[in-house]
């Protein structure tokens, strides 16, 4: 079985002359690639996503590179603030003088990152977009792979199925959190008229004082809560929860909270009824994602991880744009990004040249504790093109 292939349709252009000389001197210099992200601030999810586009890489490389040369990439941490990761992208700009940006997590960080590479001209793809889709693309040299319309919207149509009406949120106070929440609650609102939120808790990301957030969820008083939080404040707001019986008899909806690390580190610690979107168990209900699940333990060694599959596809959209474009080119590279298509075992993953979003979406599911954590079972993968479809419609 093949595992991974691109479909491309190769576009033939026509070159400027030049000397032989100049040609061959071309070359031999790499093509370089400018990737940021936030290593330290985010560990565990910086490390899969690593795995991901160095595999991408060696693969690459090892088949002889692109038009001719080799991929070379030049990787900073851009730590959690705009200015620092300006800093970050401009050194790679100008000083590296690499030919395509890619990376970046965080909203303020990515907004900042792109504006800048925006006002240079220069090709960005993103690991997640977390401006609104109908919004349009930020730029024309801005690309993402994954969206918050693809994680919130299935969460919304799931709870639209549960007999529960009374809900809270709780969510990091800044643009992920805030656009995830909206759209939340728009989506459920529009299934299910009779619902209603009686809380909404912003905890600052990081810093989350969890006992005081889990008091204002007591006193509301929610059937159910659709969760945002991650990392370190989703393991602290869990085990305040915990301490005061707050999950008990209450349906959880957390996006993300089943990512492989997260469950590894505290699964096994869920009360409550659990659904969230993550990384699938190695059960699939049906061909195409069995497929996906035997791809990707070949390839990778280990069962799915989101961030390391995202990390490769998003250098594999970079590889198949320049090859497209014949060159790197600026602005033949951002008119083929808009043109690429990526055959994978989860169907084709291609941009929308609207919005400037791939429709890469999301595994949802069950929590289901173990012995050792927790897995998320009777997953079902969503197609992030019919939620960027409708969002791009309002």
């Amino acid at each position: 079985m093949k595992i991974l292939t691109l479909a491309l349709a190769l576009l033939s252009l026509l070159a400027a002359p030049v000397s032989p000389s100049l040609a061959a001197d071309a070359a031999k210099e790499p093509i370089k690639i400018g990737d940021t992200f936030a290593y330290t601030a985010l560990p565990e999810i910086g490390l899969f996503y690593k795995r991901g586009w160095e595999e991408a890489l060696k693969e690459v490389n090892f088949n002889g590179g692109i038009l001719g040369r080799s991929i070379k990439v030049i990787s900073r941490d851009h730590g959690d603030t705009p200015d620092k990761a300006v800093l970050v992208a401009q050194d790679l700009v100008d000083r590296e003088k690499v030919d395509v940006m890619a990376g970046t997590i965080f909203a303020h960080v990515t907004n900042a990152v792109a504006n800048y590479t925006g006002s240079r001209n220069m090709p960005l793809i993103t690991l997640w977009n977390t401006m609104p889709a109908n919004e349009g693309k930020q730029n024309d040299t801005m690309f993402s792979l994954m969206t918050t319309e693809g994680e919130s919207l299935p969460c919304a149509d799931f709870a639209a199925t549960l007999n529960v009406k009374k809900w809270a949120t709780i969510a990091p106070n800044f643009a992920y959190g805030r656009l995830a929440v909206k759209l939340f609650k728009e989506r459920l609102k529009q299934l299910r008229p009779d619902v209603e939120f009686v809380d909404e808790r912003w905890p600052t990301v990081n810093k989350i004082d969890a006992s005081s957030e889990v008091s204002s969820l007591l006193k509301t008083k929610p059937e159910a809560i659709y969760s945002t939080l991650f990392t370190s404040d989703l393991t602290s707001f869990i085990r305040a929860g915990n301490r005061r019986n707050l999950f008990d008899g209450k349906i959880i909806i957390g996006q993300e909270a089943g990512t492989e690390s997260f469950l590894h580190s505290i699964g096994k610690e869920l009360r409550g009824e659990w659904y969230a979107t993550g990384d699938p168990n190695s059960a699939p209900k049906n061909d195409k994602d069995k497929a996906f699940i035997e791809a990707y333990q070949r390839k990778f060694g280990s069962p799915p991880e989101v961030y390391t599959y995202s990390g490769y596809l998003l250098y594999k959209f970079i590889f198949a744009a320049i090859e497209k474009a014949g060159s790197t080119d600026p602005d033949k590279l951002a008119k083929a990004m808009e043109q690429v298509s990526l055959t994978t075992p989860l169907g084709e993953i291609r941009m929308n040249p609207q919005n400037h979003r791939s429709n890469f979406g999301a595994w949802f599911g069950r929590l289901q504790p173990t012995q050792t954590g927790a897995e998320l079972v009777d997953w079902e993968y969503k197609d992030a093109a019919a939620y960027l479809n409708n969002a791009q419609q309002k």
